[in-house]
């Protein structure tokens, strides 16, 4: 089992990411991240206690947008 935080653009797909693993039994907890770099603003992360290779398989098999990815 590998953890890891994915890294969202608005809290609106945090949220809807976090719903989406949590009906399947995969816990998270969002949480607010500065952006680095270029960006400007804040960003989201939605940290996966579990599997995280599975967590990102669910969301890309249900079109749910993020932009990274940081292992733990």
């Amino acid at each position: 089992m590998n953890s890891g935080t994915i890294l969202f653009n608005s809290i609106t797909w945090a949220i809807r990411a976090q719903k989406l693993l949590g009906g399947r039994g995969i816990k998270s907890t969002i949480s607010k991240i500065s952006k680095t770099g270029s960006a400007k603003g804040c960003g989201y992360g939605l940290t996966v206690q579990g599997d995280l290779q599975n967590a990102l398989r669910i969301l890309n098999l249900d079109n749910i947008r993020y932009i990274d990815v940081v292992k733990a």
